[in-house]
């Protein structure tokens, strides 16, 4: 849920909750893609309790769910952009700012958060690529993880237009992360 601070008031007003309580991959889930003879259209497989909102949420987003639906590869990328609050309109406007990855892992929680960052350090565009705990893990789940994070970053940096970000999700990159994070600080329960 949303919320708007009144400026007379100070009071919480909640807004688009219809909107904002579903997800484009629960959506996507109880959809259908259907071959027309103008192309493909969405259509809902679903008739149980709150389909009108599912309706509603289609009709808003069709295009979205066309995209996601058509291309399960980029399931996170559109996951990503939802969290974030973006869209390859706005993506677009961060193509010339010198942007990284950044990583931050705290040896006492055992998290690690990826993110995009400025070079101030600071994460930027909301929602950040990957947060995992490492000790759940094994070498190899670790590997694939900050591969798809990696692939994902890629992926928001092709929508920018960002090229230097593009170089920092260099798939080389995986080998620092396993050697410098993994193997120093992973425990075995």
């Amino acid at each position: 849920m949303e919320f708007t601070q009144e400026l007379e008031t100070g009071t919480f007003k909640m807004v688009g909750a219809a909107e904002t309580s579903l997800k484009l991959k629960e959506v996507a889930e109880k959809c259908r893609l259907v071959r027309t003879d103008n192309g493909v259209k969405v259509e809902l497989a679903y008739t149980g309790p709150n389909a009108g909102k599912y309706m509603q949420y289609i009709e808003k987003h069709k295009e979205e769910l066309t995209k996601y639906l058509m291309n399960p590869d980029e399931t996170d990328l559109y996951e990503w952009m939802e969290s974030s609050h973006q869209s390859p309109m706005s993506l677009k406007k961060h193509e010339k700012e010198k942007l990284l990855l950044y990583v931050n892992f705290d040896p006492t929680t055992r998290i690690m958060l990826t993110g995009i960052a400025d070079e101030n350090v600071t994460l930027k565009l909301g929602a950040p690529l990957m947060e995992i705990n490492i000790d759940e893990l094994t070498r190899d789940e670790f590997k694939l993880k900050i591969y798809n994070m990696l692939l994902l970053a890629d992926e928001i940096a092709v929508l920018m237009g960002n090229l230097d970000l593009r170089k920092m999700s260099n798939i080389q990159i995986v080998k620092t992360y396993l050697a410098e994070i993994y193997d120093k600080y992973h425990e075995n329960p």
